[in-house]
């Protein structure tokens, strides 16, 4: 082949292997099926199965066998694998594990031990015409075991989501173990690499080989894990190129790919732990993932799975005796599987439904046995006659399992606690809070600045969320100079932690990655555009405490708030009448909250109801009805919608164990009525959700500015 026309032909290999991946791919999703079946197919279409079977010469000049191209497109499949390991361990939850330790931990040992060792018997009793290097039985004995232990947590996860299972108790325990057996997984081929790599059964090999994994293992999930969360909000903190984050990411997961073959593992436990690593960072994991996904779902997939099946020749099966043996290698995955799960369900304190659920739902292989099928055909350790029944086994056993699935999960009862928690969770979907990341604080050493830390420290405390304080100053401060600001915002967060109770299991509230002085970071907000600069790095919410924040003859806002609140995504949480200072950390808060039913008025309710919470208080929501719409046509359509606002914000309350007092009143003037309550009720603080108005910049709305002018009771309002 002529040199100029390798490139040609190599771009010509991707479109037809993304094209027809992508368009199967469609197809099986739209009959219900998992998508890389579509793209397993496309492969096999292409492969010498179906095109080199009706068009031989046709597909030896798109595919020949030549080194360089063969050398081209695996690259792209190797890099593949590595990416599809990267999101497969961003989207594992560790802590998923740790909710039912005994349960999870029994079903994956087992359900991996039984089908493990009869994949290993199934290997010694195979002719030697099936093993690559009869020598080195042990090798592709060890791979087949593998292969038929394992369960995918990608089709895991994507069938519990079909059946509509992945919220339920027995659906996260499976998925749970899932994880657990695709962590366990990867530390066994990495294990098996090793013992590949050395030629021969060693023990001093093998020893080494656990012990690299397990310094690895140790390094990565407690120092490692720190330094990548460190790491992914100094580069979004501190690059201005595009998608900096991505960059940092990939880096972290070859460089950790790279750190497991230097120790003589696979890089396949790399990038695994890579994933892990990034999805437990405690920003942007949903942007990032979502970022990822794309990429690599729209380009590595389809290639990888495409060229995975192009691996595979259907017509070995055509042969009785190989096709006997497929049929084995099915039955000893699926049987094997199923039992060793069952036993370990029951042993782990599972009913019997709910074991034979657990032993279902975990018979499906999919993307990780076809990685795996990859790998040990890449080392040798499987000729394409066993990765083709690997594959095989693959697909059978994942087809089969969603409609045993549902049919297993409708006759596992839903729990009381279960049904609960369902309810809850469902309910906290639609709320904001909970959804928030990362905050920003800007404050001064005014007396809303000195509010505005304290109020701020205690979300941060409850909330557990990474932290900037930006200290407004018009200079920077000396070096060793103490920062107000941080040091308020401290001293609240540990004041706050300290009164938060204990965890279901006795465990202590703190923060899952970053120390308190790791939670918070503090900088100083010199320079014109420095506050605009930060606001642009991908805060959920923003406190700010400002001397004189309203400039109420023009209803805009303060230089630099100003700027903030133009260049900010998200609610700013604003304090104004500071000077009337209370010790927020010690007297329990009753919070004022007017509602209106718009969305800042529910923000503001959930943030308040955190504040009452953590200082023991109560929240009074108050709402004020028009009389223009008390009348014989509306009066039913308001009262209804005004009650359920105030429904609502007592079903936030039940869930968050605060106090709800529901206040009603009918006034063509709301503010006025916010303002005798205020009078009235003697809060201790008023939490005001308020849209802004739009023009040049964001600015009150006249109503807003005038009642936040009168009102004496220091309030925090929520600006969006």
């Amino acid at each position: 082949m002529a040199a100029d026309h390798t490139l040609a032909i190599f771009v010509a290999e991707l479109i037809l292997l993304l094209f027809f991946g992508r368009l199967l791919g469609e197809v099986m999703a739209r009959l219900g099926q998992p998508a890389i079946f579509g793209q397993l197919l496309a492969g096999i279409l292409l492969g010498p199965s179906v095109f080199g079977a009706v068009l031989p010469e046709t597909r030896h000049i798109v595919f020949p066998p030549t080194p360089a191209l063969k050398n081209m497109i695996d690259a792209v499949s190797q890099i593949g694998i590595l990416l599809l390991l990267l999101l497969t361990g961003m989207e594992t939850n560790l802590a998923l594990v740790n909710r039912r330790r005994r349960a999870v931990v029994s079903s994956s040992l087992f359900g991996i031990a039984v089908p493990f060792a009869c994949g290993v018997l199934l290997a010694y009793m195979l002719p030697d015409s099936l093993i690559p290097s009869p020598e080195a039985r042990l090798v592709t004995a060890l791979f087949l075991g593998t292969a038929l232990s394992i369960s995918s947590v990608k089709i895991v996860a994507m069938v519990l989501m079909e059946v509509g299972a992945i919220r339920r108790d027995l659906g996260q325990l499976i998925l749970a173990t899932a994880i657990l057996d695709d962590t366990v997984a990867w530390i066994i081929i990495a294990v098996i690499a090793g013992i590949a790599a050395h030629g021969s059964v060693n023990l001093e090999n093998i020893a080494a080989s656990l012990a690299g994994v397990a310094i690895f293992l140790a390094v990565s999930l407690t120092l490692g894990r720190r330094l990548v969360a460190r790491l992914i909000v100094w580069v979004n903190d501190n690059m201005t190129i595009d998608v900096p984050v991505i960059t940092a990411i990939l880096l972290v997961m070859l460089a950790m790919a790279l750190t497991t073959d230097l120790i003589g593992v696979h890089t396949a436990l790399g990038a695994f732990i890579a994933g892990v690593l990034v999805g437990q960072s405690p920003i942007l994991t949903e942007h990032i993932e979502a970022e990822l996904r794309g990429f690599i779902i729209a380009f590595f997939s389809p290639v990888f799975f495409a060229v995975a099946g192009l691996g595979m020749d259907l017509r070995t099966l055509l042969d009785p005796t190989l096709l006997l043996v497929t049929l084995a290698i099915i039955v000893v995955a699926s049987v094997g599987k199923f039992l060793g799960a069952l036993a370990g369900g029951r042993l782990g304190g599972l009913t019997l439904r709910e074991s034979l659920a657990m032993a279902t739902g975990l018979n499906a292989r999919g993307s990780t046995e076809v990685i795996i099928a990859s790998i040990g055909l890449a080392m040798g350790a499987l000729n394409h006659q066993l990765y083709t029944m690997i594959v095989a086994m693959a697909v059978v056993t994942t087809m089969i399992m969603p409609p045993t699935l549902r049919w297993m999960m409708a006759r596992v009862p839903l729990r009381d606690d279960e049904a609960k928690r369902l309810e809850t969770e469902e309910a906290e979907a639609r709320e904001s809070v909970p959804k928030m990341e990362r905050a920003l604080v800007l404050v001064d050493d005014s007396a809303n600045g000195r509010l505005a830390a304290k109020l701020a420290g205690i979300f941060v405390a409850h909330r557990q969320v990474l932290t900037t304080v930006l200290d407004h100053a018009r200079k920077a401060p000396e070096k060793g100079e103490a920062s107000p600001g941080h040091a308020l915002l401290a001293a609240s967060v540990n004041a706050a932690l300290e009164k938060i109770p204990p965890a279901a299991d006795g465990a202590p509230p703190s923060p899952a990655l970053l120390s308190i002085e790791q939670l918070i970071h503090v900088k100083t907000s010199t320079g014109d555009d420095a506050v605009e600069k930060e606001a642009g790095k991908g805060y959920s919410i923003a406190f700010v405490g400002i001397a004189d924040p309203i400039l109420h003859a023009s209803h805009r806002f303060e230089e630099a708030l100003q700027r903030l609140v133009d260049s900010f995504d998200g609610p700013v949480a604003i304090v104004v009448n500071g000077e009337r200072l209370w010790d927020a950390s010690d007297v329990p808060l009753d919070i004022l909250v007017p509602t209106g039913g718009t969305q800042e008025a529910r923000v503001a309710t959930e943030i308040a109801l955190v504040l009452a919470k953590a200082t023991q208080g109560t929240v009074a929501a108050l709402h004020v009805f028009d009389p223009q719409e008390d009348t014989d046509l509306l009066r039913g359509r308001a009262r209804r919608m005004g009650m359920s606002v105030l429904v609502d914000a007592h079903r936030l309350g039940r869930r968050s164990g605060v106090s709800v007092k529901g206040l009603t009143a009918t006034n063509a003037q709301p503010d006025s009525e916010i303002r005798r309550t205020v009078r009235r009720g003697r809060y201790d603080l008023v939490v005001m959700g308020t849209s802004l108005r739009h023009g040049e910049t964001r600015f009150l709305g006249p109503r807003s500015a005038a009642l936040l002018r009168d009102i004496r009771t220091p309030v925090l309002v929520i600006a969006h």
